[in-house]
């Protein structure tokens, strides 16, 4: 029998949850954000400014992405080598101009309120440690003066990589893995890095301009989110970062940095083409006034016919498998005030609606979908007030998740997942230099809910699961040079606090199809509460800007997000029981590492660390089994059980032969085993000595770069290891080994830019068209082609 549609889950949806009043909230927010954006260039009068073109010493090219600064203001060429800083003081100031693969230059100019030319000849160099990161210190430092592993993507590979997405690129650094085994029509993917499961994104802190990524509800980063139109460099700290920003940074941190308009007028537009009939357009508009306030708009809308993801077996016992499909819409507007030292302060709105879907149809008019719909509204303000420099920001996500559930075993089963899910907040930092100390200290506040339910058409039930959790975080770090900087010591601590309540999970209407949740109900009277206390302490020895070693430990922690607190249901394998009174998890990392650069066009740089890993959360069996309409299945409940001990090294060059070529590649290494295990069940399997799953051990990448009148080219090789599939390191009847299989990719890019304005590109993903697996045994899309015609103002 047909079950009618007309009805569907979203008008019952808008009644329940008040979706069609958070459109009009939407539009509010998006009429107030276009307002000051007709608004600022109305207040418009001469500044002090420097402008000027900077370019190749000896070829004379422009040279594009170079980092231009004043004290804090820093400005970017664009691809004809111009720059601009505005708003600056009367009197005389310090230019640096700095790119990776050239030598640092200054120059000093003079201003009496007026506006002069200054421009700039780089000469070849391959100092790379002399780039400007954020996310390391929570304050503008040298990755040269900071004892850990800090890499960074600049504007050059950017502009020269292989990729469809921003967390792609990514796989450039040693280290990192990315799990996006589908492309572009991956519903979700997760970024790992020494060591520590890519199975959860919430180990591994994602920033985009400083803010926090991760959603409360399951730690997850919708990647997709994230314009990569609008990048500018992608900073990576490696090892635990939780002394600076509490949880979720037990991995790492990576804070990708988006870029301002530099011109007063200034875009594009953008059209490719691909593989799957995979279509494109973008378009971009931006401008800076001379009064320092600037506006940007740019808008995406890309969508395919996608492909079969599904195993050939699946594909032979499912007569409902079709196409996974997808298209995305993502509206980005900004705009800001750029005063130079005295202030900056920044206001960025994102709409995105998509929807994927994920290769199974029966009745539904799409069948089986996903969608992330989202608003996010974020606001940066920075000045300066004497000798301290301040920085706050505040953030808003409210992420509308839908899922369309179908399928056709004895009978018809249909429900719709509907889930609103929030996270807000306001981050500070002050930073203070007295003598050879430089202070950074902050206090941040941040909040997440989740109200969602499993809306039944099949039969009568609806599962609703609820709840909240806030966390405040106080930190502190001191900065100490000794020996005109030859010797650096950090110093850092940081107190978390977190809170979950309003807990819930409660099934309405209950039928057989949901009998046997019901021992599981809750909800919550009171609240739980715990408190981590993050230290980090490291120090490092450069005598010179040719070699430097460092030593550093740290702690790092992750509270259990709400998915885990308060929701029971379906997934892979079995059924899991909620669990609220979870504690955090805990890593101890110990590192040491240096960096040599021989002659000055190569550099060299290896690392190697030791961590300690207590209360790690795993899925355990309680030792019970139930029948979920496909045969008994374990059940399974989220717990603090295990002890985690990794090993791992890294090793990597950067290399610039001739001029226009640069070279890079690395390996790393990553033993990743359970060491301790409290089974909760005398049935359940002791997981001592077992590996960690989705963890490679061993992987590589590398690239070679070329620039040139003719032609501009990025190669890009990666490999990644066999990672085992199950807790158990057991065989597994699908993939059938107890491994995944290890992957080699090979990715290309050629561009070229004609009459000075446009620019058209051939991206290649997979050229070897070599076939990636999941647990699942599904595969992603092969060779991956997309061609692009750009045309800039």
């Amino acid at each position: 029998m047909k079950h009618d549609s007309t009805t569907t889950v979203w008008d019952k949806y808008s009644c329940s949850k008040g979706w069609q009043f958070q459109l009009t909230k939407a539009a509010k927010i998006v009429a107030l954000a276009s307002a000051l954006m007709l608004f600022f260039p109305i207040i418009t009068h001469a500044q002090n400014s420097i402008t000027g073109t900077i370019k190749d010493k000896a070829t004379g090219d422009p040279l594009a992405g170079v980092h231009v600064s004043v004290g804090q203001q820093v400005a970017t060429t664009n691809s004809q080598g111009f720059y601009v800083l505005k708003n600056l003081k009367p009197g005389t100031h310090i230019v640096t101009a700095s790119l990776v693969g050239y030598k640092s230059e200054q120059q000093p100019a003079k201003i009496v309120n007026e506006s002069i030319t200054l421009n700039f000849f780089l000469e070849e160099d391959l100092i790379f440690l002399n780039e400007v990161t954020v996310s390391a210190t929570r304050t503008e430092s040298r990755i040269a003066d900071i004892p850990g592993r800090i890499e960074m993507i600049t504007p050059e590979k950017i502009s020269l990589a292989s990729y469809q997405s921003v967390d792609e690129l990514l796989t450039l650094i040693p280290g990192v893995h990315t799990a996006r085994s589908f492309g572009l029509f991956s519903y979700r993917s997760s970024v790992s890095m020494r060591g520590v499961s890519s199975k959860e994104q919430g180990r591994t802190l994602v920033l985009l301009d400083g803010i926090p990524m991760n959603k409360a509800d399951g730690g997850s980063v919708n990647w997709n989110l994230i314009s990569t139109r609008e990048i500018e460099r992608i900073e990576v700290v490696k090892g635990p970062g939780s002394a600076l920003y509490g949880g979720n940074a037990m991995g790492g941190i990576i804070n990708v940095v988006t870029q301002k308009p530099t011109r007063p007028l200034e875009g594009s537009v953008a059209g490719s083409y691909g593989t799957y009939n995979t279509k494109g357009v973008n378009a971009k508009l931006a401008g800076k006034l001379n009064n320092g306030f600037y506006w940007a708009a740019d808008g995406l809308f890309r969508n395919s016919d996608g492909y079969i993801t599904q195993s050939i077996a699946d594909r032979l016992t499912n007569p409902y498998i079709v196409k996974s499909t997808f298209e995305e819409k993502v509206l980005h507007l900004r705009t800001g005030y750029d005063n130079g030292q005295k202030l900056q302060a920044d206001v960025d709105f994102t709409l995105f609606d998509d929807v994927r879907t994920t290769g199974e149809k029966v009745y539904q008019p799409q069948g089986n979908t996903r969608e992330y719909d989202t608003y996010q509204l974020r606001a940066n303000v920075k000045g300066v007030a004497g000798a301290v420099v301040w920085n706050v920001s505040a953030f808003f996500l409210n992420e509308d998740y839908k899922r369309v559930s179908e399928w056709m075993k004895d009978d018809y089963t249909w429900y719709d997942v509907l889930s609103v899910r929030r996270d807000y907040g306001l981050l500070t930092s002050a930073n203070y230099r007295a003598g050879r100390h430089t202070f950074t200290g902050g206090v941040d506040l941040r909040m997440g809910s989740v109200d969602a339910s499993d809306v039944y058409y099949t039969s009568t039930d609806r599962v609703d699961n609820n709840g909240k959790m806030n966390f405040y975080g106080f930190y502190l770090q001191d900065v100490v040079a000794l020996f005109d900087s030859t010797v650096n010591v950090t110093a850092g601590l940081r107190y978390d606090y977190a809170r979950f309540f309003d807990g819930q999970f409660q099934i309405l209407s209950p039928s057989a199809e949901t009998a046997f949740m019901s021992q599981y109900q809750f909800s919550q009277n009171g609240s739980e509460s715990w408190g981590a206390l993050s230290p980090r302490i490291s120090a490092q020895f450069k005598p010179n800007g040719n070699y430097r070693i460092y030593a550093s430990y740290s702690r790092g922690f992750r509270p259990s997000v709400l998915d885990d607190l308060c929701r029971s249901g379906r997934v892979k394998g079995g059924f899991k029981v909620a669990n609220p009174n979870l504690k955090p998890e805990y890593l101890d990392n110990f590192e040491v590492g240096g960096d040599y650069k021989p002659f000055d066009r190569l550099r060299l740089a290896a690392s190697a660390y030791y961590s300690t890993g207590k209360d790690f959360l795993y899925y355990v069996s309680t030792g019970d089994s139930i029948d979920m309409g496909f045969g008994p299945r374990p059940i399974m409940i989220p717990s603090n059980i295990s002890d985690v001990e990794i090993y791992g090294m890294e090793a990597e060059f950067s290399a610039t032969p001739w001029r226009f070529l640069t070279l890079s590649g690395g390996y790393a290494y990553a033993l990743s085993k359970i060491t301790g295990y409290k089974p909760i069940a005398a049935n359940d399997f002791d997981l001592t000595g077992k590996y960690l799953t989705d963890v490679p051990k061993h992987s590589f990448n590398a690239g070679a770069f070329l620039r040139s009148h003719i032609v501009n080219a990025g190669v890009t090789a990666n490999y990644t290891g066999r990672m085992y599939i199950n807790d158990q390191n057991a065989y597994d009847d699908i993939v059938l080994s107890n491994q995944l299989p290890a992957a080699f990719t090979l990715d290309l890019k050629i561009s070229r830019e004609f009459f000075g304005h446009v620019n058209i590109s051939l991206n290649i993903q997979n050229i070897l068209d070599k076939k990636i697996y999941e647990s699942s045994m599904s595969v992603g899309p092969g060779r991956f082609m997309m061609l692009e015609v750009k045309a800039n103002l």
